[in-house]
């Protein structure tokens, strides 16, 4: 079957829904209702048959249009048109318009809008870097805070049973400090020979 393309300007109707289909992706719908202007014989204009689209949207678009989009913001959408036929909740034959949208955007003719790159995987919702709590650990980190000890120790110091920390770097390591003496590796004080001091006589 041969698609249609199709562009039409006019007026979000609902607000935009994100749905789930059976393969686990999110799909995003909304309506889209756009009357043309019509010049009369006497040269004026009149609103022309207001028509209604059912859009779909899919992977990157449709999180990017759940997330942008409102009831009663003006859009562009361009993608391909089927006509789909179903039955009424009274029974009768009933014809819906359907757009798969391939673009969608505000249509800057009526106001302003502000544009910001995300990326693929934030507009499908599989960023988890985007969760709130992730950026502010990462923000907290950024500035210094407590949020910057490692991960599995508590804010006590304390750490959790299965904590790993990470391996020690080259400045870590032991090896002559900045006066060149040989800085020891700290030992167990469980298990290392260790010689009592009088401290009231040293």
């Amino acid at each position: 079957m041969n698609e249609i393309g199709i562009t039409v300007h006019g007026n979000v109707v609902t607000d935009p829904t994100v749905r789930r289909d059976r393969n686990g992706s999110n799909f995003t719908t909304f309506r889209v209702a756009t009357t043309p202007y019509k010049r009369t014989a006497d040269g004026r204009f009149v609103d022309g048959d207001t028509s209604f689209y059912s859009v779909i949207a899919f992977d990157a678009l449709a999180g990017n249009v759940a997330a942008s989009l409102r009831k009663g913001q003006p859009v562009v959408v361009s993608g391909t048109v089927a006509n789909k036929e179903f039955v009424g909740a009274d029974g009768g034959p009933r014809q819906s318009s359907e757009i798969e949208a391939k673009h969608v955007g505000h249509d800057l003719s009526w106001g302003r809008s502000a544009f910001e790159r995300v990326s693929r995987a934030a507009a499908l919702g599989q960023d988890r870097t985007a969760d709130p709590e992730v950026q502010a650990s990462l923000r907290a980190i950024a500035e210094g805070g407590s949020a910057s000890r490692p991960a599995g120790v508590d804010a006590d110091g304390v750490a959790s049973a299965d904590y790993a920390p990470e391996a020690s770097g080259p400045d870590d390591a032991s090896g002559p400090d900045e006066s060149g003496e040989e800085v020891p590796e700290p030992g167990d004080p469980l298990t290392d020979p260790y010689e009592v001091v009088d401290r009231a006589s040293a």
